[in-house]
């Protein structure tokens, strides 16, 4: 078995690699393009193996939401590998990943980003003894909308700053867990069980979860 993750949504990416009963996992420079770290770390987990890329058997990336640019090169590197080597794939919401994670089996959680312009990423989970079930997707709510949509009982883990934008930092107390971004061995984990559960993906199916149009920025002279 040889699989492959890339979790790109957030500024610390991270890849991660299993071989048999091996897992590797490296966190890439968030001061550098991810695209520069990805590919070579991989070729030296292979090298130092004796492995050749046309070996894997399954990519697992993360499609956010997050970083447009990230995701991007994410999902790009992902497909690339996985057609190279004819490999199964699969696309996994980045806070799914993070629900697998974070919560305990029959436990609710609530992800929150902050997406900017007075606006939250959000999505609501519920781990099982094997997975993650989706009870709200990922969508972009406004923060006056936040408080109506968080249940008494979820935990509620991503940004400390999209909770104090929001307003709900000392309402929340102690549900707030201020958890790392999404990390590519539980993407691995996650993404296993997912293929296992449901077979792989179509390529064209895998795509980056932009929840909103791009909006580019025209700098004035």
């Amino acid at each position: 078995m040889l699989h492959v993750a890339i979790e790109t949504s957030h500024r610390r990416a991270s890849i991660a690699l299993r071989h048999g009963d091996e897992v590797l996992s490296s966190a890439l420079d968030p001061e550098r393009a991810h695209a520069s770290d990805c590919l070579p770390v991989l070729a030296d987990w292979f090298e130092e193996r004796g492995l050749s890329p046309r070996a894997i058997d399954a990519v697992f990336v993360g499609i956010g939401p997050g970083s447009y640019t990230g995701l991007r090169i994410g999902v790009a590197t992902a497909l690339g590998l996985a057609r190279g080597a004819d490999a199964a794939l699969r696309g996994e919401a980045s806070g799914e990943g993070l629900a697998w994670r974070e919560l305990a089996p029959g436990q609710t959680g609530v992800h929150l980003l902050d997406a900017r312009q007075q606006e939250l990423y959000f999505a609501h989970y519920r781990r099982t003894t094997d997975g993650v079930e989706v009870l709200e997707p990922p969508c972009v709510l406004r923060y006056a909308q936040l408080a109506g949509r968080l249940d008494n009982e979820a935990l509620i883990f991503g940004d400390a700053p999209a909770l104090e934008l929001a307003g709900l930092a000392e309402s929340v107390g102690e549900r707030f867990r201020a958890a790392p971004p999404p990390d590519a061995v539980s993407l691995l984990e996650l993404g296993a069980a997912r293929l296992d559960a449901l077979g792989a993906q179509p390529f064209n199916e895998v795509l980056p979860l932009y929840l909103r149009p791009f909006a580019a920025k025209v700098r004035r002279r």
